[in-house]
């Protein structure tokens, strides 16, 4: 309790200090804010479709991937330093090109746009085309350069309207419970300029959004595009190169040529094994028949004419053979080869015809005809042998013609096979990668279109409002934070000084201090307000520190009251006076004792002293002394002496500082009292204020109602009546 009623008192004592500098920082706080700018605040919201909206590739909303996390990189991609470039370099160009300084419009007011207007140079005044914001936009971006000798560099990074920070700060996007709605806001001192941003905002944002998301789409599409390309070019010329390889190699289907030809050679094969047996046949029973005939059939061999008619036969008969493997080998013959056939054979029958006449003629002419008529069949038998085996070796001839053929066929197409297999392992290989690719493709534009859907969702649901009335300012709350910040820093700085400052002042500080109990305080005389009750005070103090000591002396005994002090000036000449001059008055006996005037201070008999008689040895045992000793800082006092005292009261000014001097004296005025006189030691405040004398004497003249209430509130009486000294 006695805590907080210090408190109080201590806010009290400082209640000038409270009021008047709040009210100085508030008056200064109104001036400064006396033009305070007024923001204007505008919201736009746009529907993404990125969570609940349709997507042609299946995934989850239109975007694909994860939803939150587009709509993470939408309103990311809002607030990039790109965006925002571009919606500054487009905001100033919009201000510039419809500016009117002399009326505000809704692009810029006339004050924003005077002060706009003055600070840009004339090269960049030069860039605005007044009929085209997109030229001027060409303009100041190709002007823009990372230089800080640039003006729309500068512009960009410190302007309060283009700069990019500034712009980004006042920038608020979010997410409307984790819906497919953006909200996004805008505030500024300027409702154009409000506006504006938000309005070129939604139209930069949606276009950059939709570059980042097709440019990568768009290139891929391009390369995929090329790769197509390029293995269709492959693919086309690889299929070419087969045809002309087909068409130079005579190539129309190898599988089903190649089995024809082996077919063929299986044929021939078969043929030949057939003309080697006719042939062997023909040519052993030749041999047998020639054996029988003896020399006939030499006679007859021996014939040119028979001789010529025989190679005559041979000649037509591998004619024949060959036009009949032409025919075999080719498929049917045309027109010419079968009537030369029909010729050949016609040639065949006549010459074979002519042999057997001669035949017969030549053995009717060597031989009787008794003779001849026995041998005729075997001639004949031989004959036939002869032209067979003149056949067989026609045929046999054209057989290995034909052999020859097949051989070179076979080394034709044995290549080839293996060719046509290379050629086509790489038309598959170049097909199958053009079939990826353009899959691959199919993909990448299912994709654009996908993105297109997603692009196409973004739309604007409430545009950007033209903001008229101005938010309402903070300017109550400064001046009231201005008044109590500067409440909370006074109260602070007294309290600083308040825990830091060693003056004594008032008990609960002494106290506090020193360790030692106060006895009571003796009033400062007043020399203004209350000085016409100086003299009642100080009675009122004088009486109560008689009684409170009093009651601590003893009847039979000698009372001595010490009076002591670290160093001159604190009153203790005065208090001995004044206690001396009233204990008289009620009728005590009193013994004032000084050092200097009744002792020395510097003599043996004080130094060493044991006892009151070493000081006064005429003293009576029923008188109070009243002893003054010197300075402490000065002198030494007997412990004896300190001890023989009924109290020792520490006299001090309440407005000094409590130096470690002093404490160190109080510490060895302690040190030297017994056990039993410990209790002994006080401490009287002099020259203090009204407040610490009444924790003491009680309410102080005069009483009226305000002191009245002051001192009623100071001791938390707040719910007590009047005192009944008001007046």
């Amino acid at each position: 309790m006695d805590l907080f009623r210090y408190i109080v008192r201590f806010l009290y004592k400082i209640r000038w200090y409270l009021v008047i500098l709040p009210l100085i920082a508030l008056v200064v706080a109104w001036f400064l804010t006396r033009n305070m700018e007024r923001i204007y605040d505008t919201n736009t919201t746009i529907y993404t479709g990125m969570i609940t909206g349709y997507n042609i590739e299946g995934g989850t909303g239109v975007a694909g991937g994860n939803p939150q996390t587009n709509i993470t990189n939408l309103m990311l991609i809002i607030t990039t330093e790109n965006t925002i470039r571009e919606v500054s370099l487009r905001l100033f160009a919009r201000c510039m090109m419809y500016g009117n300084p002399n009326k505000d419009n809704n692009y810029i007011s006339a004050e924003h746009f005077r002060q706009l207007n003055a600070s840009v140079p004339a090269d960049i005044k030069a860039l605005i085309n007044h009929n085209s914001e997109s030229a001027t936009y060409a303009n100041l971006k190709a002007y823009e350069k990372p230089n800080q000798a640039n003006y729309l560099f500068g512009l960009l990074n410190y302007h309060p309207y283009f700069g990019i920070n500034n712009i980004t700060s006042r920038l608020k996007v979010m997410q409307l419970q984790k819906s497919d709605i953006i909200d996004i806001g805008y505030s500024a001192n300027d409702a154009g300029v409000a506006y504006n941003t938000l309005d070129i905002l939604n139209e930069v944002f949606a276009r950059h959004y939709q570059q980042l998301r097709f440019g990568e789409t768009n290139n891929v599409i391009k390369f995929f595009e090329r790769e197509v390309a390029r293995l269709y070019r492959i693919l086309t010329g690889a299929e070419d190169d087969l045809i002309r390889y087909n068409i130079s190699k005579r190539i129309i289907n190898y599988g089903e040529q190649t089995k024809q030809l082996s077919i063929l050679e299986a044929q021939q094969q078969n043929f030949r094994n057939q003309q080697l047996m006719d042939y062997t046949t023909s040519k052993a029973l030749m041999d047998y028949l020639e054996r029988q005939l003896g020399d006939r059939a030499r006679v007859i061999r021996a014939n040119k004419q028979f001789t010529d008619k025989i190679k005559d036969i041979s000649r037509l008969q591998s004619r024949i053979s060959n036009l009949r493997l032409m025919g075999g080998e080719g498929g049917d013959l045309n027109n010419e080869a079968q009537e030369e056939m029909q010729k050949a054979q016609r040639e065949l029958t006549a010459t074979t015809n002519s042999v057997r006449d001669l035949t017969q003629e030549i053995e009717a002419g060597t031989y009787s005809t008794e003779t001849g008529v026995k041998a005729k069949d075997m001639i004949n038998r031989w004959l036939e042998q002869v032209l067979l085996l003149e056949k067989a070796r026609a045929e046999m001839s054209a057989t290995d013609i034909m052999k020859q053929n097949l051989d070179r066929q076979y080394l034709f197409y044995s290549p080839i096979g293996a060719t046509l297999d290379r050629k086509s392992r790489h038309i598959g290989f170049v097909e199958g990668n053009y079939m990826e690719m353009l899959k691959a493709l199919n993909a990448a534009r299912l994709r654009q279109k996908n993105l297109q859907m997603s692009t196409a969702t973004l739309r604007v649901l409430n545009p950007p409002m033209f903001p008229l009335n101005a938010q309402p300012t903070n300017r109550l709350m400064i001046l009231l934070g201005a008044f109590l910040l500067t409440f909370m820093l006074t109260a602070l700085w007294f309290f600083i000084i308040e825990l830091l400052d060693r003056t004594l002042r008032d008990r609960m500080r002494s106290e506090r201090i020193t360790k030692i109990p106060v006895m009571g305080c003796y009033p400062k005389e007043s020399n203004l307000r209350y000085r016409r009750f100086n003299k009642t005070i100080a009675d009122m103090s004088l009486r109560q520190l008689s009684k409170a000591l009093l009651p601590k002396f003893k009847e039979g005994q000698q009372n001595v009251l010490n009076l002591i002090s670290t160093d001159s000036g604190n009153g203790k000449s005065f208090l001995a006076q004044e206690l001396e001059n009233y204990w008289i008055s009620i009728g005590l006996q009193v013994r004032r004792l000084t050092y200097d005037e009744d002792f020395l201070a510097e003599d043996s008999k004080f130094i060493m002293a044991n006892g009151i008689k070493n000081l006064c040895p005429d003293i009576l045992p029923e008188e109070i002394a009243i002893i003054e000793y010197p300075n402490l800082d000065e002198n030494s006092i007997a412990p004896a002496l300190l001890n023989m005292a009924t109290v020792n009261l520490m006299v001090t000014r309440a407005n000094r500082t409590w130096k470690d001097v002093d404490q160190k004296a109080l510490k060895e005025v302690e040190a030297m009292l017994d056990e039993e006189h410990k209790d002994t030691l006080f401490m009287y405040l002099t020259e203090a204020s009204r407040y610490a004398v009444e924790e003491f004497v009680g309410q102080l003249p005069p009483y009226t109602k305000f002191n009245n209430f002051v001192y009623r509130m100071s001791q938390l009486g707040l719910t007590a009546t009047e005192n009944s000294h008001a007046k």
